[in-house]
């Protein structure tokens, strides 16, 4: 029997090992991160509008939904989705869980953040809603899942908003009292998450970082009391420098600046990620190597 795969990440969540999930933006991206051996893969906003040359706060509930579905076909790891602020209002929060769970995700974070999401939050204005209204969303967000396996993980950015550890604080604990499986501290450091895990023992706590130096160590990260790293852009970027260092080099100098070695090593590779090697040993089960054409059939 098939063990769902919210299921497997409730397990893996509960066991009492960190679990680290590089971020992903399509599914190619997420098929090599399965290959590299991970036990989960992360989609976070910022990395899905990227991949679909937009800013974050114009990603919307379907293409989303579409990307969870489609990394869903491609890879067999538990999918951690970044629900925004849910799309929207309860209703809307409602439709959103809903539409995530069914694509194939096995949980999602939904922040404090007011919904539309603001550009200017990108450049250090951001602002969190009362806490009244995020319970709302998150005891709608419990209600609308149809597995109790598929997780529900509350974000707060009090922290890079206030500054305050105790306001961070008072605003987990009370998202943490609606029944949340997950708790996600934006901003939060290993130095600083002893002090959210005194305050909150009974709840998984997650890192998100990667976007700036110094990045903790995975042993720093676990030492620190947290459950779940979550690295949400270093993917994409690695992606979108590699792809610009290439074709400015073959603009300045009219050259192609890859290796005999590295397009030998990548020709196979390529192949494997995508399954090649499967697909033609079902056309050679099924005799289609020798198919012959018969012009006038």
């Amino acid at each position: 029997m098939t063990i769902p795969v919210s299921a497997r990440f409730r397990s893996l969540l509960e066991g009492g090992e960190l679990i680290v999930a590089p971020g992903a933006y399509d599914a190619l991206t997420a098929r090599i991160i399965e290959r590299t051996g991970f036990s989960a893969v992360y989609l976070g906003a910022n990395a899905l509008g990227i991949g679909r040359s937009k800013a974050q706060p114009f990603v919307t509930l379907t293409e989303t939904r579409d990307s969870v579905a489609s990394v869903s076909r491609a890879v067999d790891l538990p999918i951690i989705v970044d629900a925004g602020a849910g799309f929207g209002d309860p209703a809307h929060v409602f439709q959103a869980v809903r539409e995530l769970e069914a694509a194939g995700a096995a949980a999602l974070h939904i922040d404090d953040q007011p919904y539309p999401k603001q550009p200017r939050y990108h450049v250090g204005q951001g602002q969190v809603l009362p806490v009244d209204v995020v319970v709302e969303k998150l005891i709608v967000a419990l209600q609308a899942r149809r597995s109790e396996d598929f997780m529900i993980i509350a974000r707060t950015d009090s922290l890079r908003v206030t500054h305050s550890i105790d306001e961070t604080i008072a605003r987990a604990q009370a998202f943490a009292a609606v029944g949340v499986d997950g708790l996600l501290v934006l901003d939060l450091t290993p130095e600083q998450a002893p002090v959210v895990k005194m305050a909150l023992p009974d709840i998984p706590l997650g890192w998100m970082g990667g976007v700036t130096t110094p990045i903790a160590s995975v042993q720093e990260i676990a030492a620190a009391g947290f459950s779940l790293a979550l690295y949400p852009f270093n993917t994409v970027a690695a992606v979108a420098a590699a792809v610009a260092d290439l074709w400015k080099g073959l603009k300045v100098t009219g050259e192609i600046g890859q290796a005999d070695e590295f397009l030998a090593r990548m020709r196979p590779e390529l192949l494997e990620i995508v399954q090649m090697r499967k697909f033609i040993d079902i056309e050679q089960a099924a005799g289609q190597s020798a198919v012959r054409i018969h012009p006038h059939a």
